[in-house]
């Protein structure tokens, strides 16, 4: 098919072009074929109005005829009938009428009238007349001739119309041809008076056209007309086809462009030079619109690529060189700069995009200074971080201002760079969270663990020598409990500033594990340098830390583990660094332990006994010894000291030594001692409602821990308002170190004890010296004299006269004494001699359960092996 049909042929495949096409078509054809019509019917009506006119001229041209021929036919009838008369016969007379009558005949009657009678007479059958004419005749007869019809119609006849006669007094006409009764309704009729000239009725001359005739010209318009029409409608069809293809064409390339930019295909653009003004008009609006879509697309697929880096934790310069990517492809005609200002003063850093526009790099000297003129230049806030601001610089070379769309995707770009540097810095600080302690600002465990390993890889590359150091502070939970968690974090704080003071000239690093734990990462340290530095740590971590009007006095335990002799990675090394800062715990505290291979046993060991500990008291496993206390004056039982045993479920007996410090280390001692001291409240209470109760007083022992808890005295009010009977039956030991750190405090709290009912005996009295200066500030009811003094009477005489000062001072002070650890009767006596209230030993009573406490001591004992 040839192109220009092609091009046409395209109006044609689609259901819109044939409707476009026919839409055309019709409101063309349809005026043209009611004007054609109408045109129609007019030139009818005129023709038939001119036809009408036509014959009525006939009828009168035909009358004069008629009427002339008539006269005619008289004077040609009176002269043949002259000449009969005469007797003369004229031959071309008789020729002469023969022509014009087709007989003559003579009546033997008189005429009728004096002039000439005209009759037209049926012929036989009825069909057609018969014109006869009576003239009188000389002899006074009548002369009757029957004219031939066509003599009087003889110039009369055409094949355009008929003639017809008619008498008015016959029923029908005589027409020369036969009349068509269709065209009666264009036939005149006019009458032919005969009366001034001839007798006879009044003849009717009647005009008719002829179909054929009267058809030439009406068909011959028709025939015009329709082929006008129809030449009409083939302009029609082709104009609705060239209608149709001026606006099929354009639509099917917008429709086409359409659908490429439905498939992804921005880069689509449409044709204008050919298409008339609206067509052109609406390609490009399209191309606009197309243009616009696609640089939206375009923006948002950046914006979603940035979204989808942020959420990736990209590095903040990869997702930086989207942005920048984006600028440089949507505004070549620019030069964009990502500028990173420190606050801390140092010059600033420059970003720009590399040679192939993939990456940022940084700016050479040159690029990197401000542009000079004739570059203008526009600086964008971004985004602010704590330690540095950004910027985006724009620089033109005209100065121009830039197209809404750069402004607006600049502000986007700059918004979404501002939520990436954001992000950066969650990221940033999430990992600083991840791997420092919020409270010191040292690494945390997870960052000491990283620290440690980078350490040992370079130490085992470098062959340097590597050591941990386990600290745990010793007495930091006295203080968080009595003065809470405030002060506890504040100390804390100091501790670390004062580490980092320590070894600031050492190369290493601090972590806080948790809790009162510390670890410092010693690298490149010579092994015999490391006790030096450790002690200096140690003597540090002793001088007393003021917090607000408080002076805090605490120590620490430091076990050190070294690499690769006592591991090869971390775990390994802080399990043994645990271990050995466990020895110096142990044994005395304040002390600095390196790892042996034998300490892992031990420290195996009560980190089990730690775990069953934790369940034990749900478990059931804690019982109550009781071990009686004499008078020393008769004997007789006066009260008993309550003592705690653990049966573990495997180990057996655990003595108290060594899982009461465990307890206190893991916080647990505060719920065993309260559990202690409700069950025998509960004991001298049914004790005290029996009519003869076997005691009626129990010495219960306090941890120094317990009593500085914050939530001790509410708990202790708690039991005393449950058990009112038990007031003033229930006696509380505390040893001087209660009150080593917060004598204070302490003597508030045995104040509110004394109250709620509760006598205070200060146990193992002697044996420390921090408390003698306020030996007559506290309050105390009674003085216990440690086993010590007693069981080295008579091995060292210092003993007898420190138990004697004693005796001498609590008798001074209003108190009483208690001597405790009595294994024999000399040591009862000396004790007797010096005045002491009461005796509590294996001489008396080993501890023993309740039921056994209504048997009455019988007397001396040997020593039974120490469970106290």
């Amino acid at each position: 098919m040839p192109p220009n049909w092609q091009r046409f042929a395209v109006v044609f495949r689609s259901r819109w072009g044939w409707r476009i096409f026919l839409g055309a078509f019709v409101i063309v054809a349809l005026p043209l074929l009611a004007v054609s019509l109408i045109s129609y019917e007019l030139t009818d009506a005129l023709q038939r109005r001119a036809t009408q006119r036509l014959m009525a001229e006939t009828t009168k041209a035909a009358s004069l005829n008629l009427f002339d021929r008539l006269r005619a036919a008289e004077l040609l009838l009176r002269a043949r009938a002259q000449a009969q008369a005469s007797g003369t016969p004229n031959e071309a007379l008789e020729l002469q009428a023969a022509k014009v009558f087709e007989g003559i005949t003579s009546l033997r009657e008189a005429p009728a009238h004096e002039r000439s009678e005209v009759l037209l007479q049926p012929l036989p059958g009825g069909i057609g007349m018969r014109p006869v004419m009576r003239v009188a005749a000389p002899d006074g007869g009548v002369v009757e001739g029957r004219m031939r019809p066509e003599y009087l119609l003889e110039n009369l006849a055409s094949s355009s119309h008929t003639i017809c006669l008619q008498s008015e007094q016959a029923p029908g006409p005589h027409c020369l041809t036969p009349l068509q009764g269709d065209m009666l309704a264009l036939a005149h009729t006019r009458p032919l008076y005969l009366a001034p000239v001839f007798e006879g009725a009044n003849w009717l001359i009647s005009a008719a056209p002829q179909r054929n005739a009267y058809r030439f010209l009406p068909l011959g318009t028709g025939a015009a007309l329709a082929q006008a029409t129809g030449l009409a409608f083939l302009l029609a069809l082709i104009a609705s086809s060239f209608y149709a293809r001026r606006i099929t064409l354009p639509l099917e390339t917008l429709i086409e462009a359409t659908r490429a930019v439905r498939t992804g295909d921005f880069g689509q653009r449409v044709d204008a030079s050919a298409m008339t003004d609206e067509f052109r008009e609406l390609a490009d609006s399209f191309n606009g619109m197309v243009g616009e879509i696609g640089a939206d697309l375009a923006f948002s697929q950046v914006l979603a690529q940035m979204d989808t880096a942020i959420l990736a934790r990209q590095p903040l310069h990869d997702i930086a060189a989207l942005a920048l990517q984006h600028l440089a492809q949507s505004a070549p005609q620019l030069q964009f700069m990502l500028r990173i200002h420190p606050k801390d003063g140092a010059p600033p850093e420059a970003l720009v995009l590399d040679a192939g526009h993939r990456r940022l790099r940084r700016a050479p000297p040159s690029q990197a200074s401000s542009p000079v003129a004739p570059w203008h230049v526009e600086v964008l806030p971004v985004a602010q971080r704590p330690d540095s601001t950004f910027t985006l610089q724009v620089a033109s070379a005209d100065g121009a201002p830039w197209p809404a769309r750069a402004r607006h995707e600049l502000d986007a770009l700059c918004a979404r760079l501002a939520v990436a540097v954001q992000a950066d810095e969650r990221e940033r600080q999430l990992v600083a969270r991840a791997v420092v302690d919020s409270l010191t600002g040292l690494l945390n465990r997870l960052g000491l663990v990283d620290a440690v390993d980078q350490a040992m890889e370079r130490a085992a590359r470098r062959d340097q020598s590597l050591a941990l150091a386990f600290i745990d502070l010793d007495g930091f939970k006295d203080v968080n409990d009595a003065y809470g968690h405030s002060v506890g974090d504040r100390l804390l704080q100091q501790v670390a500033y004062r580490l980092r003071t320590s070894l600031a000239k050492a190369d290493a690093r601090l972590a806080r594990m948790g809790g009162d734990e510390f670890v410092l990462l010693l690298c490149n340290e010579p092994p015999e340098a490391l006790p030096a530095l450790l002690h200096g740590v140690l003597a540090a971590l002793q001088q007393p830390f003021r917090i607000d009007a408080l002076d805090v006095q605490i120590g620490a335990s430091i076990g050190v583990a070294a690499f690769p002799d006592h591991g090869r990675d971390h775990e390994t090394l802080l399990k043994n660094a645990d271990a050995a800062m466990y020895a110096a715990k142990t044994g005395g505290r304040n002390r600095v332990v390196d790892y042996t291979s034998t300490l892992n046993a031990s420290t195996a060991e009560r980190l089990e006994l730690r775990r069953s500990l934790a369940g034990a008291l749900a478990a059931g496993q804690f019982f109550l010894l009781f071990q009686p206390r004499v008078r020393a004056s008769d004997g007789a039982v006066a009260s008993a000291e309550v003592l705690l045993r653990w049966q573990h479920p495997v180990k057996g007996r655990i003595p108290p030594d060594r899982f009461i410090p465990i307890a206190e280390e893991a916080g647990l001692i505060g719920e065993i001692g309260l559990w202690v001291l409700r069950e025998a409240m509960q004991q001298v209470s049914h004790w005290r409602m029996q009519a003869n109760p076997p005691l009626t007083r129990l010495s219960v022992n306090l941890s120094p821990l317990q009593l500085a808890h914050r939530d001790f005295l509410p708990e202790v009010e708690a039991l005393a308002a449950e058990f009112p009977q038990a007031r003033g039956a229930i006696e509380l030991e505390i040893t001087e170190g209660a009150f080593f750190r917060d004598i204070e405090g302490c003597v508030h709290k045995l104040g509110r004890l004394r109250a709620m009912g509760f006598d205070i005996a200060l146990d193992d009295f002697g044996v420390g010296y921090s408390a003698m200066s306020y030996l007559s500030t506290l309050p105390l009811d009674t003085l216990k004299i440690d086993k010590s003094f007693v069981q080295a009477f008579g091995r060292q005489p210092t003993a007898y006269a420190i138990a004697s000062a004693i005796v001498a001072l609590a008798t001074a002070l209003d108190k009483r004494v208690v001597a405790e650890g009595v294994e024999t009767e000399a040591q009862a006596a000396m004790l007797r001699q010096l005045g002491v209230d009461e005796l509590q030993g294996y001489l008396y009573s080993e501890p023993v359960p309740v039921a056994a406490l209504t048997q009455p001591p019988d007397g001396a004992r040997e020593p039974a092996s120490v469970d106290s």
